[in-house]
């Protein structure tokens, strides 16, 4: 998925991207762990966030392999 059809969470510093079993690609909001204001799994693509911090790259990373179900 390309940063437009992702938004601000793919240079996000809280993002986690997660990879299932059967390919599919997951954008994990961290803050939500610790933060009622925000969603675990937002729905994309995310245009504003008030917990929104650029992360070093500033790009896309590469998903984690997540053999959980969703």
């Amino acid at each position: 998925m390309n940063e437009h059809k992702v938004g601000l969470c793919a240079s996000c510093r809280w993002v986690r991207i997660v990879q299932n079993r059967r390919g599919s690609v997951f954008y994990r909001c961290l803050r939500a762990d610790t933060d009622p204001r925000f969603v675990r799994y937002p729905p994309l693509p995310v245009l504003q966030c008030p917990g929104y911090d650029r992360g070093d790259g500033g790009t896309l990373a590469e998903p984690e392999r997540d053999d959980d179900e969703r």
